[in-house]
C-alpha cells in the first residue's frame, strides 16, 4: 500500500511523464534481480513469435524481455494517471462498440471479461461514456483498502470493488445484483485466484479450472468466470485495451455470450469450457497484436502442462 501510495504522490505532483524515470527504475530492478520472471517473459515471447504469421522480424532475447518489462512501467504510470483524472489526456478508439452498446442502452447488464493483457482500466472510458457503474471482481482479502485507494485518486469515480474469495459463494450474489441492475461486472479471466488459505471455511473446494489450448500449449483458466454468464443467463464480451502510443489506447471488444438462455446441470461445465477457449483464441489474437503487452510475468502454461 505504501509503494502505491508513493506511486499515486509521485504522478500526481510530477505528472506522467516525470514520473516514468521512476517507474522504470523499479521495473529495471525487477527486471535484473527475477531470474524467474525474466525466464517466464522469453519463454512467453519465443510462444508469440512461433506462433506468428509470418514470422516477426524481432527475435526472443534479452533485449526485447527489457522492453516486455519497460511496457509494464508504462502501463502502471497510465494506470495511476487514469485514476488519477486524468483520463481527459487520453484518447481512445473504440473498436466493436457495437457489440455492448445495444445491451446497455437495453439495460441490461454484462459481465466484461479481461486479461492482463494491456490495460484493463482504459475500460472505464467506456463505462464513463455511456454512464454505467464498473463493478470489478478481485481475488483479494484487501478490497476495503483497494477501494479506499480508489476513492482518494479518484473520489468521482463510479467503481466499486467485489472481494471474491475462493471457493466461496458470496461474490456471485453480488454479481447477480449488479446485473440485476444493469450494470458491468469486470472480471480479469486469465489468473487463476489463489488456493483458499488453511484458515479459512474447511468446506472451501479448491477452485475448478479449464484447460484451454493457447499459443502453442495448454494453459489453465479459472472456470469461474466463465461459468458466470452460463448461470446467470447474461452477455458477456470480451474487452482489451491496447497502448498504441503515448496517451492513446485501442480497445476492442469482442462478444462472447449473447445471454437469454440458461445452462444447467452437467452441461454448464461445458458451456463453460466453450466460452473459456473462445477467450483464449481472443488472447492469443491480442498477444500476437501487441506481444510486449501481456503482463503475466510467471509459467504460465505450467498448470496446463500437468493435466
Amino acid at each position: 500500500m505504501w509503494g502505491l501510495r508513493l506511486t499515486v504522490a509521485s504522478v500526481r505532483t510530477f505528472g506522467r511523464f516525470l514520473s516514468l524515470p521512476l517507474v522504470l527504475g523499479v521495473v529495471s530492478y525487477f527486471f535484473v534481480t527475477d531470474t524467474k520472471g525474466r525466464a517466464a517473459s522469453r519463454a512467453y515471447l519465443e510462444r508469440v513469435h512461433a506462433n506468428t504469421f509470418p514470422e516477426p522480424a524481432w527475435k526472443p532475447g534479452l533485449w526485447q524481455s527489457f522492453l516486455h518489462y519497460r511496457e509494464f512501467a508504462l502501463s502502471i504510470a497510465d494506470r495511476v494517471a487514469m485514476w488519477g483524472g486524468r483520463m481527459d489526456t487520453f484518447q481512445f478508439q473504440f473498436r466493436g462498440r457495437e457489440h455492448f452498446k445495444p445491451f446497455l442502452e437495453e439495460g441490461r447488464g454484462m459481465i466484461v471479461l479481461g486479461a492482463h493483457l494491456g490495460s484493463f482500466d482504459s475500460m472505464r472510458a467506456l463505462g464513463a461514456k455511456d454512464g454505467v457503474p464498473v463493478n470489478v471482481v478481485m481475488y483479494t482479502r484487501h478490497a476495503p483498502k483497494i477501494n479506499e485507494i480508489f476513492r482518494e485518486i479518484s473520489p468521482d469515480a463510479e467503481v466499486r470493488v467485489i472481494s471474491a474469495e475462493p471457493g466461496s459463494a458470496r461474490a456471485t450474489f453480488e454479481i447477480k445484483a449488479c446485473i440485476e441492475r444493469g450494470e458491468l461486472v469486470a472480471i480479469l479471466a486469465d489468473r487463476n485466484p489463489p488456493k483458499p488459505s488453511r484458515s479459512s471455511d474447511s468446506s472451501r473446494q479448491p477452485s475448478r479450472v479449464c484447460h484451454v489450448d493457447f499459443l502453442g500449449g495448454r494453459a489453465a483458466l479459472p472456470e469461474a468466470p466463465f461459468q458466470l454468464p452460463v448461470i446467470l443467463g447474461c452477455p458477456a464480451v470480451v474487452i482489451v485495451g491496447l497502448r498504441s502510443g503515448s496517451g492513446r489506447y485501442e480497445i476492442h471488444a469482442e462478444p462472447l455470450a449473447a445471454g437469454g438462455e440458461r445452462v444447467t446441470g452437467a452441461a454448464r461445465a461445458k458451456r463453460a469450457g466453450e466460452l473459456a477457449e473462445r477467450y483464449a483464441q481472443c488472447l492469443e489474437r491480442y498477444c500476437v497484436l501487441a506481444p510486449r503487452q501481456w503482463f503475466n510475468f510467471y509459467d504460465f502454461w505450467a498448470e496446463g502442462d500437468q493435466r
